[in-house]
């Protein structure tokens, strides 16, 4: 049974990490929005650095907020994998579907859900798997 996952993890988890990593470099941005450099960049840019300032911060925050949703249903269906696979492949599959915006964690999180869903309807068919109680 542990070997029809690891594959499927892996993907999950090499998503989450990116995913991790985007998270945090967003959230770091929206807090330094007022720092010098920044500011000083959005004054290079050309308007108003005030509402050039604002306008980063309301582009930011949808921004975290849409990849945080994703991001607790892949660390969910990593902790769940064990346990119940099909529920993990659902909802590796739902959070490749929520952020179909970018491009790397679909493929990575509904590749890790399909393979999960077709290895265990194979390992629960497949008759070397069954145990036959007498």
């Amino acid at each position: 049974m542990n070997d029809f996952i690891k594959i499927p993890k892996r993907l999950a988890v090499a998503a989450l990490v990116i995913m991790t990593v985007l998270v945090l470099s967003i959230i770091v941005l929206y807090f330094s929005a007022t720092s010098a450099v920044i500011q000083n960049f959005l004054a290079h840019q050309g308007g108003s650095v005030t509402a050039s300032t604002a306008s980063l911060k309301g582009v930011l925050l949808p921004l975290i907020v849409m990849m945080l949703f994703p991001w607790a249903l892949n660390l969910l269906g990593i902790l769940y994998l064990k346990r119940y696979p099909v529920v993990s492949a659902v909802m590796f599959i739902v959070a490749g579907l929520m952020l179909l915006f970018t491009l790397i964690f679909p493929v990575l999180l509904i590749t890790a859900g399909t393979m999960l869903v077709i290895r265990h309807r194979h390992y629960i068919q497949h008759e070397k798997y069954k145990t036959h109680y007498e």
